[in-house]
């Protein structure tokens, strides 16, 4: 006589497969998540442009992994875009953005401080923006050597002329000598890039003014009438 299964017994050992199986599908889901954790993190890529613009190459940046060269390319493009956004003044909503989002999180807290000491400083935030003004950087035609120079030991030249027009259509060209130090957290070794979320989005290598100082006799262009 051949053996039956009866039905209890069948379907409980179908419950027993549907179980087994849920369980492994839901520990291979825990694996994915726990690797994939945190599951918002910023991710460091640079878009290297050497000679045209159809010769774009884009390389990741991992703190176990870059090059001298492209750390000291992207040092030198946090230095100009600092320059720019601190020194170009547009409407009161424009400037004061870039002060805030720019110029505050990539200065440590003893450059915003004289910073936020200049007259231009205070005009802009008490929403006081000078009508006959508007001033913005240019790098090119300052001097016979480079716009930035690596002065090493974290300090860097900066030549700029900072070109203002007043309501008349006058322009007024002013050069600059500038002196900063900047420090990063690639100083503190490759594990300094694992920083807080909220201070990578916005300065990745976690690169801060130290030091900001004029050289060539004048006052800080934000410090004019």
């Amino acid at each position: 006589m051949s053996k039956v299964v009866e039905p209890p017994v069948l379907l409980s050992r179908a419950l027993v497969f549907v179980l087994a199986t849920s369980v492994v599908v839901l520990g291979m889901l825990i694996f994915t998540l726990f690797k994939m954790t945190p599951l918002v993190r910023p991710e460091v890529f640079f878009v290297l442009n050497e000679t045209s613009a159809s010769n774009v190459t884009i390389k990741p940046m991992t703190p176990d992994n870059y090059d001298a060269a492209t750390i000291e390319n992207y040092r030198r493009g946090f230095i100009r875009e600092y320059i720019i956004a601190r020194n170009t003044l547009e409407s009161v909503q424009l400037t004061t953005d870039n002060w805030e989002q720019v110029v505050k999180p990539w200065s440590n807290p003893k450059v915003y401080d004289a910073f936020k000491k200049t007259k231009m400083y205070k005009k802009y935030t008490f929403n006081e923006q000078p009508s006959n003004n508007s001033c913005r950087v240019s790098f090119s035609n300052t001097s016979k050597d480079e716009a930035i120079i690596d002065m090493r030991n974290g300090y860097y030249q900066v030549n700029f002329n900072l070109i203002c027009k007043n309501i008349s259509g006058q322009t007024n060209r002013n050069f600059y000598k500038i002196q900063v130090r900047i420090q990063s957290e690639l100083d503190k070794g490759r594990s300094g890039l694992l920083g807080n979320l909220a201070k990578l989005s916005s300065n990745p290598l976690g690169i801060q003014i130290t030091e900001y100082s004029i050289m060539n006799g004048l006052i800080d262009p934000l410090d004019l009438e």
